[in-house]
């Protein structure tokens, strides 16, 4: 709370100028025409505009007279903590997903700083009365487990009856702290509203405020997963298509009508009419209870029993199920893995440790909100019997449609936070040719860097023009300096299967397991095909063509590395990649 938001909130400040007319300049924080250096508030007004908690109606005026708004204190609380990052939901109807102040709103909402003037509306607009003020001042210290103690005795004020009897203690605690003076010696005025300098000066205060963490004796018992529980990470359908695939269940099927004709009737009516991507994996939910109304509660999921990194996990909110029992889903586990999990509700109230271990299934599936066909190349077990790393190359699908409207097929902003901060990605490959046109790659992708190398369709990567497509594909694909990294088509099917098969291949993968990846793509929803064109498809025709080139090599995965060779791709820089990949190599 203490921490300094300094030149960070200033940058944050000054990229907003560009957007809102109420934003200042580098002039502005120097001095306001309407704060004069003679001016009560001059001090305070220049602190907050450079901390960057408020700023100018226009480059030279600050309107130190006008009223906060509801709108605006939120914002300047979410701004002193460093602008985090919030979903955005549509839960009131006066708070547009375009309006400056929505994640402030969302923020705020969420941690209980403030709530709505009624179910579906915020009110941005509405005045901050003085006593409002310091309520959300007293929830929101309360909320960051700092203590609220200490009172001063109101009736020393002539109006200090007029206290809202909802106020009455977070008004002593203010006066107390000296957040809140009198508008005179005698006079409150605590249903006047807050002005802009009075703001700027409680938060000049605010920041001096000598804070303590209150002591939280919670007790939190952890419920489920259990200690040593095993969890599979993969959905029905994915179980059953692996049990089925493995068994020989579709060596004579003809080519159905449907991709989905072979599930079985359970499945068939669950997955069928589902809406989610059938490629997902499935989503544990943590289950504990805690006896401590607190706010603050933290899933924290680590391989590591001392907590020292967080996995590379995706976990979402916390939700309360019932009076004292709650509940948080996580998801994207790597496969046979021991995790360690607790609760932490503040910085002094956390539970016991607990582990569990996923378990050692074939393939590691990929949520992404919004996406489709995700899943790590890393996971499996190779012909000698080593693991490979997961963790450092994804494969999928498009992460935006051609028409950015498709509802199966294009990552949400919280899909693209997730690849890049949850899973850690640094580099995006696109191998589709129509990129070039520069309709992919919009949006906020947290630094992700993007490379475009066009890949042609099965068997033209080895004539033509493809054949230096394909070269320049490989070349970014066994850079280990750019994982992790996830590549893709349209669908991740065709192109990318053959890449991915490539890849496999120089990892010493069985083929079985390179067609049963190649195959996997059966499950998307992105692009329905059917089950008997995968196992024919561009897989088949691009490895036959190299059992031509290369006769004399005896197995697809040596005739891939020799090919690549072929065509420029170094012998050391495909051990390297190996090196890097294949675990106790």
């Amino acid at each position: 709370m203490k921490k300094l938001i300094g030149i960070l909130s200033v940058l944050l400040a000054i990229v907003m100028v560009a957007g809102l007319a109420a934003l200042f300049t580098s002039a502005g924080i120097s001095g306001f025409d309407d704060v004069e250096t003679d001016r009560w508030s001059y001090a305070d007004v220049t602190y907050a505009a450079r901390k960057g908690y408020l700023v100018g109606v226009s480059n030279r005026f600050f309107d130190p007279e006008g009223a906060m708004t509801r709108a605006g204190v939120v914002t300047v609380l979410w701004r002193r903590e460093g602008s985090p990052k919030v979903k955005y939901t549509a839960e009131f109807t006066d708070v547009p997903e375009n309006a400056y102040y929505a994640s402030a709103v969302m923020w705020a909402k969420k941690l209980g700083i403030v709530s709505g003037t009624t179910d579906t509306t915020f009110s941005p607009n509405g005045k901050v009365t003085r006593e409002q003020l310091a309520s959300m001042l007293m929830r929101y210290t309360a909320i960051f487990r700092y203590s609220t103690n200490g009172r001063s005795n109101l009736k020393n004020y002539t109006d200090a009856d007029s206290v809202s009897s909802y106020a009455s203690d977070a008004m002593a605690w203010a006066v107390k702290k000296g957040l809140i003076t009198g508008t005179d010696a005698q006079t409150l005025s605590p249903l006047t509203a807050a002005t802009r300098e009075q703001f700027a000066s409680i938060m000049s205060r605010y920041d001096e405020m000598d804070l303590e963490y209150s002591v939280v004796k919670a007790k939190i018992d952890l419920l489920y997963p259990d200690e040593g529980d095993e969890i599979s990470v993969l959905n029905p359908l994915m179980s059953t298509f692996i049990r089925r695939y493995y068994m020989g269940d579709f060596d004579d099927q003809e080519n159905p009508e449907c991709v989905y004709d072979w599930l079985p009737e359970e499945d068939d009516v669950y997955y069928r009419g589902g809406k989610h991507d059938h490629t997902y994996p499935v989503f544990v939910e943590f289950k504990w209870t805690c006896d401590d109304p607190v706010r603050l509660v933290k899933l924290e999921i680590s391989e590591t029993e001392d907590f020292s990194t967080p996995a590379d996990v995706t976990i979402g909110d916390v939700y309360s199920l019932s009076e004292g029992v709650y509940s948080c889903k996580a998801t994207n586990f790597k496969i046979g893995t021991t995790y360690y999990w607790r609760i932490k509700t503040d910085f002094l109230a956390k539970s016991e440790t607990r582990s569990f271990t996923t378990a050692a299934d074939r393939y590691r599936p990929i949520y992404l909100e919004g996406g489709s066909n995700v899943r790590d190349l890393g996971g499996w077990v190779n012909a000698e019997g080593k693991q490979i790393r997961q963790g450092a190359i994804y494969r999928g699908a498009e992460p935006e449609s051609y028409e950015f409207e498709d509802p199966h097929h294009y990552l949400t902003y919280e899909g693209r936070r997730q690849l890049a901060e949850d899973l850690g990605v640094k580099t995006r490959l696109d191998l589709q040719v129509e990129s070039l046109e520069g309709e992919h790659f919009r949006g906020e992708w947290f630094g992700v860097e993007y490379y475009v190398r066009p890949c042609k369709q099965w068997q033209d990567n080895l004539e033509g023009e493809g054949v230096e497509w394909f070269r320049e594909v490989m070349e970014v694909a066994l850079d280990t300096t750019k994982y992790p990294l996830y590549f893709h088509c349209y669908a991740g099917a065709d192109r990318t299967g053959t890449v991915a098969a490539c890849l496999e291949c120089l990892l010493g993968m069985d083929m079985e397991d390179i067609i049963f990846d190649f195959n996997v793509t059966s499950l998307t929803i992105t692009s329905r095909r059917s089950f008997y064109r995968d196992r024919d498809g561009s897989r088949v025709l691009f490895f036959n063509m190299l059992a031509e080139m290369f006769p004399d090599v005896e197995t697809p995965q040596e005739r891939v590395e020799e090919y690549l060779v072929s065509i420029g791709i170094s012998r050391e820089k495909i051990e390297a990649f190996r090196d890097y990949m294949i675990l106790d190599r």
